[in-house]
Formats: structure tokens, sequence, C-alpha cells
């Protein structure tokens, strides 16, 4: 039987890496995260008309678990869908609320109703949620976002769910790989590491340039003060404890 791979993130988490980084080394089938062409293609005719790929991901759940960007069920409600009770590994990828919402605010994904604004108003601002989020409900600010769906994935079973986040992939991409092919038996396709170099996204950025963005925290040149606060005061503190990350000083 062919081992199969989920992943979730939240946008930003650099995902299409992580899938590139799969597709070079490992022997394992990604369970697809995002609409087929088809679907993209609808959308593009369609701006701003999200249900969709809502109502994609709606009726193609029980075969991928949904949208890569989605906030994860509980591991009562995956049971019930056959492809979970298979061999299958979740993966998921967290990154650091403070440098993720500067991403976010330089790109705020689905947000058509939004007018440049500053960092500290984007902050402060209704974040309206698309179907294929699965959350219920519009939230009072992005940083609650990072909350749910960060705090979404600790519902997964740690026996067949390998936990990183994008400054450890940066540090080390090889160590991920690793991980996932010892800890579950996956078969490597050479002893020899290939990465990706070049930027799913933007190609004049490239790995290099994305390590030490991230591990040199350059982001935080572009965080005021009262951006910190306001981040701060939204923040689930443990969640911060559980993936070891600093809450910063004003």
């Amino acid at each position: 039987m062919t081992k199969l791979i989920k992943i979730y993130g939240e946008r930003n988490t650099n995902t299409n890496y992580m899938s590139r980084l799969i597709q070079l080394n490992l022997n394992i089938e990604e369970i697809p995260g995002v609409a087929p062409p088809y679907i993209r293609k609808l959308q593009r005719a369609l701006p701003g008309k999200e249900c969709v790929r809502d109502m994609y991901f709606y009726l193609t759940y029980r075969k991928n678990l949904g949208w890569k960007h989605t906030c994860a069920k509980t591991e009562d409600e995956l049971r019930k869908y056959k492809v979970v009770n298979t061999d299958l590994v979740f993966l998921t990828i967290t990154k650091n609320p403070y440098s993720w919402l500067l991403s976010l605010y330089r790109k705020p994904y689905h947000q058509y109703y939004a007018k440049k604004q500053t960092f500290e108003s984007f902050l402060q601002h209704q974040w309206r949620t698309i179907g294929r989020d699965n959350i219920k409900t519009d939230l009072k600010n992005p940083i609650e976002l990072w909350n749910i769906k960060n705090k979404s994935y600790l519902r997964l079973n740690n026996d067949n769910t390998v936990r990183t986040k994008t400054e450890d992939i940066f540090k080390d991409p090889r160590a991920i790989i690793d991980n996932i092919s010892e800890r579950h038996a996956v078969e490597k396709k050479s002893e020899k590491f290939i990465n990706h170099f070049r930027s799913t996204k933007d190609k004049k950025k490239t790995f290099a340039y994305y390590r030490d963005y991230y591990l040199s925290e350059k982001w935080r040149e572009d965080l005021s003060p009262a951006a910190i606060a306001i981040i701060n005061k939204h923040l689930d503190k443990d969640l911060m404890d559980y993936y070891k990350y600093e809450i910063l000083s004003c």
C-alpha cells in the first residue's frame, strides 16, 4: 500500500516548498491540498466568488481531507474517513506569528473588501473567513486566525503526525525529510538529499534569501512597538509556549 501524507499549514508557512521537498526526496504520495486546475480556472472567471473552491473541498473532503490551509478536524471526526484508516502521515507547519502576520499583511488572501492600511490597523481589522477555512464565524482580527489554526493541529494524533515550523525547515530541511522517513518508515528516493532552491512564488528570491530572512529574524525591523503590543494582546500564550516562540517586548 502506498504511503500517504497530508500537509496542513496556514498561508505563507511554506507549504509549497515543503511539498516540493517531499516530491524530490521521498517515496510517498501527497494528498492534494489545493484545488485542481479546472476549479482554479473557474475561480479566475468569477473573481471574489470563493464559493467555487469552498464547494469543491466540501464535496471532496472524504478523499483529500480538505484545503491545506484548513482548520484541522478532531481525531474522532477524521476517523470516519476511509483515507485516514490507511497508512497516512500528517505534517503540520507552524510559523512565528509575528513574521507570519507581516506576510499576511503584504498579501491578505481572500480579503477582497480590504483597502490598503497600516500594519497596526490591519492587526485590528476583522478577518473574514471563507468556507474551506473550516471556521464557522468571521474573526475579530488575523491574530485569532493564527491561534485557531495552529491550535487545531494539536488535535491530530502524535503517533501519525510530524509537527514542524517554518524556521526549522529553513534551518535544516534535510532533518525534516529524515524525520518523516525514519519515524514513518518512508523510503527515500536517494541517499542524497535534494533541495529546491527557487522560491515557489517569487522567482527573484531563493532558499538562501528566505533562510537568512527568517533565521536572522530580519522581519523584526518591520515591527513597531505598537504592532507588537497589539499582537501580544491577542496571542494565545499557551500556544506560544508549546511551539517555543518568544513573546516579544514592546
